[in-house]
């Protein structure tokens, strides 16, 4: 019978302690793998400085630079008309004739009255003339020659109120002459040849209006004026300038400048006025007409512009976004840098764009913003530097962009 050979204790020690240190070793790796948290896919967009244009549509309404409606200023009636209709008319030039006759009789007389009244003066002068020598002979009394100076001085009166009234027949006899004030413009006539017209009517026999230059009127929200205003010079440089396109999509040939805003507010509308000026050699645009005036108050320079998508908000109201920062390590190798997740809760935005937010702070040019994969951070606290998330940038390589002419075609799609 073979017996077996026994083990030696320190031999048997041994080999239980190895066989519980490669079991222990086994569980930590695993442990490891298990506790390891795989890297987060993002999608990044890549912020640059851009140039960004202030435009905005506004509705507007083309009025005339200057008005004049012609009314009679004597009545009686139009023998003639001395204008082409629907033609331009001159400064100074004659319109309408109205029938003197009436007119000129009245100043005729006026002339009369001025010449008896001379007459009656110089009588009333000679009279007193001759009365000063009598009262040093004592031959007339003092109250004699009194009311001879006061004869002579009412007389002299006489001639005032005389020449008075010839000065007003000869306005009215002018006034049968009927001018144009200005020169523009003159539509149909409101009045024919034999028609009464009558002093200060309310319709006015036609119509003259300057057409060039010529007024565009726009409308804006009082409170986009005012935000406006505050960023001037602040936010954006201003560069204003106002293009005009008609109904069709044209574009007119000539660029506007605005002339003055209006400090006044519709209360009904909540609105304000700004006047825009055009050239108009040719009468291409005509009062009344309803145009769409692109009206670009300047440009903000080194814009940030961020997808709509990359920027959220908090519970209190707070614009917030996340964004990938690189680690401190160098990559080498084939190795990518590896990245980690900051949440920014301050940022601050202009406005908006189709797709696009204007950033004014809280995200600098080159920063990479996360704009997909944000479920996947639900729940995480982001700026606990300790336990920082990692993240696998799917897009590194080529990340999302926006270049100066996507912007620019952007911004003018925007505004049709």
């Amino acid at each position: 019978m073979r017996l077996k050979k026994a083990l030696h204790p320190a031999t048997l020690a041994l080999m239980i302690g190895g066989s519980i240190l490669l079991t222990s070793c086994g569980e930590n790796k695993s442990n490891a793998d298990n506790n390891k948290i795989p890297p987060v896919a993002v999608k990044i967009f890549q912020t640059q400085p851009l140039n960004y244009t202030i435009k905005t549509v506004l509705p507007a309404r083309v009025v005339a630079s200057q008005i004049a409606e012609i009314r009679p200023q004597v009545s009686g009636i139009i023998l003639k008309r001395e204008f082409d209709e629907s033609s331009n008319v001159t400064e100074g030039q004659s319109l309408y004739q109205i029938d003197p006759a009436i007119y000129q009789a009245t100043y005729d007389s006026a002339v009369a009255s001025v010449a008896s009244a001379e007459a009656n003066a110089n009588i009333a002068h000679l009279t007193l003339k001759r009365y000063e020598g009598l009262l040093k002979t004592k031959s007339i009394s003092q109250q004699d020659y009194d009311k001879a100076q006061a004869d002579s001085q009412q007389a002299d009166a006489a001639v005032l109120v005389a020449k008075a009234n010839l000065h007003t027949a000869k306005v009215n006899l002018d006034y049968t002459k009927v001018y144009s004030p200005i020169q523009g413009y003159i539509g149909k006539s409101n009045v024919t040849e034999g028609a009464l017209v009558n002093a200060g009517q309310q319709t006015p026999m036609a119509l003259v209006q300057k057409l060039d230059p010529i007024y565009v009127d726009m409308t804006q929200a009082a409170t986009i004026f005012e935000r406006n205003e505050k960023d001037r010079d602040t936010l954006y440089k201003p560069a204003e300038k106002v293009e005009l396109f008609f109904n069709d999509g044209s574009k007119y040939e000539y660029n506007g400048s605005v002339k003055f805003s209006d400090k006044t507010v519709n209360e009904t509308t909540g609105t304000v006025t700004l006047r825009a000026e055009f050239a108009n050699p040719n009468s291409k645009i005509l009062p009344g007409m309803f145009v769409k005036p692109h009206y670009t108050l300047g440009n903000i320079e080194n814009a940030i512009l961020v997808p709509q998508k990359g920027i959220t908000s908090n519970q209190l109201g707070n614009y917030t976004a996340i964004i990938a920062i690189p680690m401190n390590n160098t990559a080498g190798g084939n190795e990518q840098q590896a990245y980690y997740l900051e949440q920014r809760n301050n940022v601050k935005v202009y406005s908006g764009i189709p797709g696009y937010w204007i950033v004014t702070s809280g995200i600098n040019a080159g920063e990479k913003v996360v704009i997909s994969g944000l479920l996947n951070l639900a729940g995480r606290n982001l700026n606990d530097p300790k336990n920082k998330t990692i993240v696998n940038i799917m897009n590194i390589k080529e990340p999302d962009m926006l270049s100066q002419k996507q912007l620019d075609t952007i911004i003018e799609n925007n505004l049709k």
